[in-house]
């Protein structure tokens, strides 16, 4: 049996489904007050945002773009948000190079580090740029022998950053503070941080979220039949299946949807789950490894080897519902 367009279609729409939680609209407000200080009070802002991966990072960026989107007066781009990855290995040259890229440079690759720094400065300005977000900031530390020492690129990049006199959002993985930490005058530019944490099924303050969160991705799904909250175990699995991390979430729900319609059921069964959990999101998850056994280790799945390997949690490992 294979999936109908419609079906496809609608599989592929959960895909692209944005969960409006708490910690995302709190994230969203203060991004978006950044760029509307900066746009109507000339007052610019500069925050770090920080969480795991699947948290939210790039929906924010996303977001943003869409908000306030690029746009041509006949004359020039006008770009009032600047988004940017940092390269995987970053130089100033290929810093420089990149931003001109996204700036609409003609010759991005050509001229001096000067030259192509005044360059960005003058598009910064002329193409009405109100905010600057830079995803990806832990490339700044990796591959380095020692992260704690500044580099050049990162005083560059600071340099740039005051001079541009525009809003500016770091976006990065937690280890992304090592690069603040090491350089004072970012620290103290860059002191208020948003941190994008997982959900914690068990932490009370929490957990209603979490469950929201369920329910919602429930009802868009769209199946006859609700899946049952109230069920412990089931909402237990689920958290230790993906960590409390919202992109694992969409990713274990689309995949149960699809077999429960391939399976024709008339709500995402636990074992729609299990088989979801493995082909969705580690392979290896299988027995006592996968939460939606009745044997599962009853433990995070963080340890070296495992999906959540280096994920941070506050909590012991071992936990009762």
């Amino acid at each position: 049996m294979k999936l109908t367009i419609n079906q496809k279609i609608k599989v592929n729409s959960l895909k692209n489904l944005i969960i409006q939680h708490p910690d995302y609209l709190h994230a969203l407000e203060t991004i978006e007050e950044a760029y509307l200080l900066k746009e109507q009070g000339d007052l610019p802002q500069s925050f770090l945002c920080i969480g795991q991966s699947g948290t939210g990072k790039s929906t924010l960026k996303s977001t943003m773009s869409k908000l306030y989107p690029r746009k041509s007066d006949g004359e020039r781009e006008i770009i009032p948000v600047l988004t940017l990855d940092t390269p995987s290995q970053p130089t100033i040259k290929g810093f420089a190079e990149e931003m001109l890229i996204h700036l609409g440079d003609p010759l991005p690759h050509k001229g001096t580090q000067i030259n192509m720094t005044n360059r960005i400065l003058k598009l910064i300005k002329s193409c009405g740029v109100k905010l600057m977000i830079f995803d990806e900031l832990q490339h700044f530390i990796e591959n380095r022998k020692d992260p704690s020492k500044p580099s050049d690129v990162a005083d560059w990049f600071k340099t740039l950053i005051e001079k541009s006199k525009v809003s500016v959002v770091l976006m990065g993985l937690e280890r992304s503070h090592q690069i603040i930490d090491s350089n004072e005058q970012l620290r103290r530019r860059f002191s208020k941080t948003i941190d994008l944490r997982p959900f914690n099924l068990f932490d009370n303050n929490m957990r209603n979220s979490f469950l929201g969160i369920l329910r919602k991705l429930d009802e868009e799904v769209g199946l006859p039949t609700r899946i049952d909250l109230t069920d412990k175990s089931l909402v237990k699995s689920i958290y230790f299946a993906t960590n409390g991390i919202i992109d694992y979430m969409v990713k274990l729900f689309i995949g149960a949807y699809e077999l429960a319609l391939l399976n024709g059921e008339k709500y995402l069964s636990k074992d729609c789950f299990k088989s979801a959990f493995v082909n969705r999101i580690w392979n290896k998850g299988l027995g006592k490894l996968n939460p939606f056994e009745d044997d599962f280790v009853q433990e995070r799945l963080d340890k070296v080897g495992m999906p959540f390997h280096l994920s941070k949690n506050a909590y012991s490992e071992r936990i009762s519902l």
